[in-house]
């Protein structure tokens, strides 16, 4: 399976923004571009597509090869895209999603929460609670156990989704 544009684009934009979004472009229509080349089609100056092709290196989106220049002696690097690591690229991504909502479903289900009913004080552990003898740490009302069940049942069917893709 091979990943869509429309992905391919939205994992630049996550990376490089607007300007990730262009220098993939540019590297989709030619393979094996400079940064010149680059720079040139995307009209975005050379330091910003070097930022760029760095990032999407270290996320193995682009690979470069390079060879030197004969007249100057300078290292010339041209840059292709990999697509077929992109989905790798989302495929850890997933994985690391996975644990942060396992992790934070775990905390869900091991910890009673209180709440004062103000939208702009954070929800507290019953520990935190405890210790602020029952009244928000921030606005000083009264707290109130909150249920959770909702946010372990969100959680808990979003944990699923994800093993069921990684599976896939």
């Amino acid at each position: 399976m091979t990943v869509s544009e429309e992905t391919l684009y939205s994992i630049a934009n996550v990376l490089g923004g607007e300007q990730g979004v262009e220098v993939i472009k540019a590297l989709k229509d030619k393979q094996d571009s400079t940064v010149e080349d680059i720079s040139t089609a995307t009209k975005i100056q050379i330091n910003d597509v070097r930022k760029l092709l760095y990032k999407f290196y270290n996320h193995s989106l682009v690979t470069s090869k390079r060879f030197r220049d004969k007249e100057t002696g300078w290292f010339i690097f041209q840059w292709r895209l990999q697509p077929e690591l992109v989905e790798a690229y989302i495929h850890g991504m997933k994985q690391k999603i996975l644990k942060k909502l396992e992790t934070r479903l775990e905390f869900e289900r091991l910890h009673e929460f209180y709440h004062c009913g103000n939208p702009t004080c954070p929800k507290t552990t019953f520990e935190v609670a405890m210790e602020t003898v029952f009244r928000c740490p921030t606005c000083g009302e009264p707290l109130h156990r909150l249920d959770n069940v909702e946010i372990v049942e969100f959680l808990e069917k979003k944990v699923s989704e994800i093993k069921e893709e990684l599976e896939a």
